[in-house]
């Protein structure tokens, strides 16, 4: 019978030619280390250009603000607002901050539980009451307070704010340390508050006036407030003012004009506040009214 022819199988292995030589494969590991080594510093770089930018900007040596300028603003910018802040300052153990009241605005009475509050006037006219507790028994003061005074209350003392202008905002410059902790606001007859202590009320016009009536160039009083770190200075000379990154100092003008001497030679003038974190030299040209904060370290 015919039929197609069978096709022909050949059995074996498929010839996949010679073995690289050992040279070829030293050059092919030599190669493989080098694209390693590449990825390996490419990714460090990477992981180091994206930790810095992550790290915080290294604070400024010197730093102010105005915070008079600031009012003046917000008073122009938003002059309906009823209640408004700006900080300046923020640390594991203070902050400061403005607070600004709108017109016939009030802050009700309220204690802070750990904080210790020192408050000066930037701008307007402030009504304070003020109620703690003495020989088991409530104690009250009420005063109203002009530019540059300040007002502290120690923790669980009470106090409230009130604008009672009807044409103008109220501005406030807040130190408080611990950070200040918001208001928890009480009733007058709280019991809490007979845990509280004196406030403390400081005139710089008053206490400027018999400073320049000395001979005294500079003097500088520790205050009741804020745990001792708050200091009035005055000056009618100069001042070295010692502060470090570590170990910053936080100085208001409440009064008068000057200099402030650092890489360069800065005006001060009231409603100033300055963050120190190096060493710099006050020079007074009117007599000065100056509150000095030194924050706890942590």
């Amino acid at each position: 019978m015919g039929g197609f022819p069978l096709p022909r199988i050949e059995w074996g292995c498929t010839h996949m030619g010679p073995p690289p030589s050992l040279e070829a494969l030293r050059r092919s590991l030599r190669i493989y280390r080098a694209l390693s080594l590449l990825l390996v510093v490419t990714l460090l770089a990477l992981l180091v250009g994206l930790r810095r930018a992550m790290a915080p900007e290294e604070e400024p040596d010197v730093e102010v603000f105005d915070v008079k300028a600031r009012f003046e603003a917000i008073s122009r910018e938003r002059s309906e607002a009823a209640d408004f802040s700006q900080t300046y300052f923020v640390s594991g153990t203070a902050t400061v901050h403005m607070h600004v009241m709108g017109r016939g605005q009030a802050c009700p009475l309220h204690i802070h539980r750990k904080t210790h509050e020192a408050t000066v006037i930037v701008s307007g006219q402030a009504a304070v009451q003020q109620r703690w507790g003495e020989r088991g028994a409530f104690a009250e003061r009420q005063g109203t307070h002009a530019p540059g005074e300040l007002i502290a209350s120690p923790p669980l003392t009470g106090h409230a704010w009130f604008n009672r202008d009807e044409e103008r905002m109220l501005g406030n410059l807040v130190f408080a340390t611990p950070p200040f902790d918001g208001n928890l606001y009480v009733t007058p007859e709280n019991p809490r508050m007979l845990q509280g202590s004196a406030p403390f009320v400081f005139q710089p016009t008053e206490a400027l006036k018999a400073f320049t009536a000395g001979t005294e160039p500079a003097h500088e009083e520790p205050l009741p407030a804020l745990q001792g770190r708050m200091t009035s200075v005055l000056l009618k000379g100069t001042y070295a003012l010692e502060a470090t990154h570590q170990a910053p100092a936080l100085l208001y003008v409440a009064e008068g004009t000057g200099t402030l001497e650092a890489q360069k030679s800065n005006p001060l003038q009231p409603g100033q506040l300055w963050v120190l974190r190096r060493a710099v030299q006050l020079r007074a040209q009117s007599p000065l009214a100056l509150y000095l904060f030194r924050p706890p370290q942590p």
